[in-house]
């Protein structure tokens, strides 16, 4: 799952942002490098005004957190890697992104980002 979910994240962020809300659930946080962004459609704006990045993830992890009673089980997701936030002359910057993940209530083998907290690596 933290596989699938990290290849089509970030994949929707560099190429198709509007699909970008079907990641969160309906009550998600989000701090993006120190700023809060309210869920729903918010992470949707904030997103939409971001100028074009281009993210190359290098590693990730993910460990179990609580079983959710239903046979599936929620978990945090560490990634990390360089993004480029702006035109191709924009220098790459390392970043590490927090996720905790939640089985969809109607789809309990697709997990949807509870809290996410990215930071930009000075």
């Amino acid at each position: 799952a933290a596989k699938t979910f990290t290849g089509e994240f970030y994949s929707a962020l560099d190429n198709e942002r509007t699909r970008i809300s079907s990641f969160y659930g309906p009550d998600a946080g989000v701090v993006w490098n120190g700023n809060p962004v309210s869920s729903g459609q918010d992470v949707s704006a904030f997103y939409a005004k971001m100028p074009p990045t281009k993210f190359d993830v290098q590693s990730y992890d993910a460990q179990p957190i609580q079983p959710d009673g239903r046979g599936s089980c929620s978990f945090l997701l560490a990634v990390s890697g360089q993004v480029r936030i702006g035109p191709e002359s924009a220098p790459m910057r390392g970043f590490s992104d927090t996720f905790v993940m939640k089985p969809d209530a109607k789809e309990p083998t697709r997990f949807l980002i509870a809290t996410q907290g990215f930071r930009l690596v000075v």
